[in-house]
């Protein structure tokens, strides 16, 4: 089970609490992405092999499992108990996104799509994903931690949350707070001083082109009829 990082903060990172509204300093805030982002793939990664065989036949099924590990990740986000249901149906979409396509994008680096004579909106926006984003995940050679990191950044900024002041100072401070974080993890790792300074920069580059398979996400599901919001109670 992967617990909210405020729950699990010790007394001596009290003095280290990041930003106005996140009970947590980056250190812990990047763990939290980290442990769920580690968890979901293990819990997830059949069902998303699965999916690449047949995935107009499997989706419904295997989003069920995705929007499950979507709620926890969205619940338990630091800074999400301080928004308003408009902002939490987006985020929700944001980490249902993250679970599911992006999960995908990431261990397809070592699997493909079943070739298929009748080409579907949907199997022609997966191949999309596989040759837009999968690439650059290969190419970067993005480990666990680096993932997790975009996965925490696309949930928050892969699109705007409503326009609402509070939202907007909660996302920026997540942004900042994953950023510090996975810059002082580079700083570990073995790499030249202009690998440390350009890998964020790399990595964050990823929004964009995420951002515009996000999009295109909403439209097929549209024309799919596929419902992509939570019907329940948040908190």
């Amino acid at each position: 089970m992967v617990i909210a990082p405020e729950a699990r903060q010790s007394p001596e990172s009290d003095s280290e609490v990041f930003g106005k509204h996140l009970a947590t300093n980056p250190q812990e805030l990047l763990s939290f992405y980290v442990e769920h982002s580690k968890s979901s793939l293990v819990k997830l990664r059949g069902s998303l092999v699965a999916l690449m065989q047949n995935p107009l036949n499997q989706l419904p099924a295997i989003k069920l499992q995705t929007d499950e590990v979507a709620f926890d990740l969205c619940s338990l986000s630091p800074g999400a108990d301080l928004l308003q249901n408009p902002d939490l149906e987006i985020l929700f979409r944001h980490c249902s996104f993250a679970s599911l396509w992006m999960n995908l994008a990431y261990i397809c680096t070592e699997c493909q799509l079943s070739e298929s004579e009748n080409e579907t909106v949907l199997t022609k926006f997966i191949r999309r994903l596989l040759t837009g984003i999968t690439p650059e995940f290969r190419r970067l050679k993005l480990d666990p931690v680096e993932f997790a990191a975009l996965k925490a950044i696309c949930v928050w900024k892969v699109s705007p949350l409503n326009n609402n002041s509070t939202a907007k100072v909660i996302a920026g401070e997540q942004y900042l707070g994953v950023a510090k974080a996975l810059n002082e993890y580079h700083q570990t790792k073995n790499l030249l001083d202009f690998e440390k300074a350009g890998r964020l920069a790399d990595i964050t580059s990823l929004l964009a082109p995420i951002s515009a398979i996000y999009q295109e996400m909403s439209m097929i599901y549209a024309a799919l009829n596929i419902n992509d919001s939570y019907s329940g109670d948040f908190f």
